[in-house]
């Protein structure tokens, strides 16, 4: 085999195991290249455009930290949506599942701040993930066990949700000898230990500011630890690494993402039970022919599902915010379905578009502010990701590859015969 078929092959073989990432990248580098071609349009230079929008987003620490606090929600819902989608549950409440999520985070640090925060922390987690599941279970009860269509469900379970959120922020959480602004005792009373989660003492609806102990531990603080500093203090890399003060900012909630990404992968591609929901999302009547409980394992995939939006605002809640007011995380959980459909419903994929929609988000404003090109390019930007993500799903490339390797083998094959009937001519001469 030449060097040129060697490569070939390597590639080939790269192509055919890649395409969740392959796929999402290409629909994202074509969104920028169409993107560039209105930009020349307006009169605009592309190139100045996409600098600025880069640098906002990558081009110092402070603003790559604003990239990864942006980017972690759409993590968690980008995934949410993924895993269901998989399963056949089309998840759009995430958004709602979302809010859930960070008043049940909320109300755990408000209701323990004493707690230390190696238990406080995981806890506040765990009480996120738990309201996502509680705020799915209805949906995708009726889905599994009634048949009923989970996108009217789940998409009128948002509005509850919101306005929940809305109601909770307005009512004041009740602290023995603390009144309300208006210098009179709750209303609501012992009640208010589990309903209001208004600072009393603040006239407009926030929470209160959590304490130091719910906040996600960022890299700062863990290069700070006793025995990571008398591993590394003596370096220099070390020394001007603790120096920079945007490392305060970045958290572990990016690296959580992460993980939980692996997680899905492992689940969807790896276990019996992600086969079992990947065979019930592409054709439910064939698994139940297999011998598979169609309704439990839609049921239980909606509730893995429901789980992981929930965490998107736990995460938000303890890694960036610690305290939530009206509108806290606009649409984060809506545009959990582009970063899934995007990213090809591939947990790794999701995870790149993840990535794609809070750069965007984190340099918009700077390419804004030295193009003069304003922000709305970007959603021109991600609805064409999407458009090309989802053409890219109508292309069966796996069908192309087995097409070129079966091209590949019959000439090699008529290369070989070829070879030897020359050999057997040569022999008898």
């Amino acid at each position: 085999m030449n060097k040129e078929s060697k490569i070939k092959e390597i590639w080939t073989a790269y192509l055919d195991k890649s395409f969740s990432i392959t796929v999402p990248l290409a629909a994202i580098l074509l969104a920028f290249l169409v993107s560039g071609i209105i930009m020349l349009i307006w009169g605009a230079n592309p190139l100045e455009a996409y600098e600025a929008l880069f640098a906002g987003a990558f081009g110092s620490p402070n603003a790559f930290a604003t990239t990864l606090e942006r980017t972690t929600p759409l993590i968690f819902t980008g995934l949410a949506v993924t895993l269901g989608y998989r399963c056949g549950f089309f998840n759009v409440g995430a958004e709602g599942q979302l809010y859930m999520g960070a008043i049940a985070a909320i109300w755990v640090g408000i209701m323990l701040p004493n707690l230390t925060g190696w238990i406080l922390i995981p806890l506040a987690a765990l009480a996120s993930a738990f309201m996502g599941v509680l705020w799915i279970s209805i949906p995708a009860f009726l889905k599994a066990k009634r048949g009923i269509n989970e996108v009217l469900t789940t998409l009128l379970m948002n509005y509850i949700a919101i306005q929940y959120f809305e109601w909770e922020i307005r009512v004041d959480h009740f602290k023995e000898g603390v009144l309300d602004y208006y210098g009179n005792v709750p209303e609501w009373g012992f009640l208010n230990y589990f309903i209001g989660l208004k600072d009393p003492t603040q006239p407009y609806p926030k929470t209160p500011l959590l304490t130091d102990n719910t906040f996600m531990p960022s890299l700062k603080r863990l290069m700070e630890l006793p025995f990571v500093e008398n591993l590394f203090g003596n370096m220099v890399w070390y020394q001007e690494f603790v120096k920079v003060p945007a490392i305060g900012r970045m958290t572990l909630t990016p690296v959580l993402g992460l993980i939980t990404a692996g997680l899905l992968f492992f689940l969807l591609f790896r276990t019996v039970t992600g086969y079992k929901a990947r065979a019930v999302g592409i054709n439910p009547a064939a698994a139940k022919f297999m011998g598979i409980n169609v309704p439990n394992t839609l049921l239980t995939t909606a509730l893995i599902s429901g789980a992981l939006g929930g965490l998107a605002g736990g995460m938000e809640v303890l890694g960036t915010q610690h305290r939530v007011i009206p509108n806290f995380l606009v649409s984060a959980g809506f545009d959990g379905i582009p970063v899934a459909l995007i990213g090809g419903l591939h947990p790794f994929g999701a995870l790149l578009s993840a990535v794609f929609f809070g750069a965007l988000r984190a340099g918009s404003n700077r390419m804004q502010v030295v193009t003069t090109i304003p922000v709305a390019v970007v959603y021109i930007i991600q609805a064409l990701a999407i458009l090309f993500a989802i053409a890219g799903t109508t292309i069966d490339f796996q069908a192309i590859l087995k097409k070129n390797r079966l091209k590949r083998a019959a000439a090699k094959k008529a290369a070989l015969e070829a070879a030897h009937a020359g050999e057997g001519e040569a022999s008898r001469v």
